[in-house]
Formats: structure tokens, C-alpha cells, sequence
């Protein structure tokens, strides 16, 4: 899988590291069967505009964006066995470790970079 760098351009931070699941095979798998994501370690989850926590092992920061990236939606704590709401302004979802938009000051209406 590629491997992207995700920007906030408002804040300037580098949010992380992210695996682009853009393949039917890719977003299928999604995070399923991890263990934990590291710091600044996510995926990239493209189109998406909704996600399941059915078989995760632990909770994720989960952020929905538009195709012009900027953040529409974050859930920043969506537990294990959770469905997430549908968010019909999403593009794709990008999946951080929990509480990662407190940890990195990013809020719904920032604009994301993505760097490959």
C-alpha cells in the first residue's frame, strides 16, 4: 500500500503517516486484525463516507473529508462494535489513533494536505 503524508495547513502540523486503502481488497481489510496504531501511523480509507468498528480491538480518531479536503466530520473516540454516522459530504475517511484531532489542535473545517 502507498504511504501518504498528511498536513494541516491551517496549524502547519504534520499529522501523520497514513496507508492508502483505495482498492475494493484494501478497504475491505481496512485496520481489521491490528493490534493498535502507533503515533502518527493511520489509513486512508478513499471514497468512504462512513465506517464500522465491528472486529476492531480498540477505539480510533476517525475523520470524514470532502473532496476539496477539508474536515466535515471528526469522531475522535468511536469505539469497537460501533457503526459510525454516514456523512454525505465525505470524499474519504482517514482512521488516527483515539483522540488524535484533541492531540494535534485539528478541528472540522481545517484543510488537510496529502502529500505522495
Amino acid at each position: 500500500m502507498k504511504e501518504l503524508t498528511v498536513i494541516n495547513q491551517r496549524t502547519q502540523k504534520n499529522i501523520g503517516t497514513v496507508l492508502l486503502a483505495d482498492t475494493f481488497f484494501t478497504r475491505l481489510r481496512g485496520l481489521l486484525g491490528t493490534r493498535q496504531l502507533d503515533d502518527f501511523h493511520g489509513m486512508l480509507i478513499n471514497p468512504c463516507n462512513q465506517v464500522h468498528m465491528i472486529g476492531m480491538r480498540y477505539p480510533l480518531s476517525v475523520w470524514f473529508v470532502s473532496k476539496d479536503l477539508k474536515i466535515v466530520k471528526i469522531i475522535d473516540d468511536l469505539s469497537p462494535k460501533k457503526v459510525s454516522p454516514c456523512i454525505k459530504d465525505a470524499a474519504f475517511v482517514i482512521e488516527f489513533p483515539r483522540n488524535w484531532a484533541d492531540f494535534t489542535g485539528s478541528m472540522e473545517g481545517d484543510k488537510l494536505e496529502i502529500q505522495f
